[in-house]
């Protein structure tokens, strides 16, 4: 079932964002004590060391002619290189801990009842091993978006408060 307030992957209701966090907490805490060894779906995915390795030869190559144009969006990132890294560091060392996560926390990646109840997560091919806190914040880019995921109209795109206190 998916409820009629579902346009896409974005909560249209606080029930919904609700119901969505509801689904998302269970499958969480349903694996918490899982200890065995996943695959990794799609290799260092979310491996910071690597993804700055290909920012890195991504800006050198310019291969589409736009770095000029994108200095201060480059500074943005580079401003938090070393915090991002640090971050990579306690992971690398296991202070971080590594779960079973779903990876791609789409509210159209939960299924409901009819009466808009968590029934289970579906589409369970990116699941491996990763943080909480990505599928958390992956949950909210989408479910508080207030536009469409691939949405070409920045001016649609916000960020719904109500959504996320939900």
């Amino acid at each position: 079932y998916i409820p009629n307030t579902l346009t896409h992957d974005r909560a249209d209701s606080v029930e919904l964002a609700y119901q969505g966090g509801v689904g998302i907490g269970r499958f969480q805490s349903l694996l918490a004590d899982f200890k065995q060894p996943l695959n990794e779906t799609i290799k260092d995915f979310h491996n910071i060391r690597w993804r700055f390795e290909q920012w890195d030869a991504t800006i050198a190559a310019d291969p589409v002619g736009r770095v000029k144009e994108v200095q201060t969006e480059i500074g943005w990132i580079e401003s938090r290189r070393q915090q991002m890294l640090a971050f990579w560091s306690k992971v690398e060392s296991g202070e971080i801990p590594m779960r079973v996560t779903h990876n791609d926390t789409k509210i159209s990646n939960i299924l409901f009842d009819d009466k808009g109840e968590v029934l289970c997560v579906i589409d369970l091919d990116t699941i491996m091993p990763s943080f909480i806190f990505s599928d958390f914040g992956d949950f909210l880019r989408s479910a508080a978006n207030t536009g469409k995921e691939d949405d070409a109209d920045l001016n649609n795109v916000q960020f719904n408060m109500e959504i996320f206190k939900a």
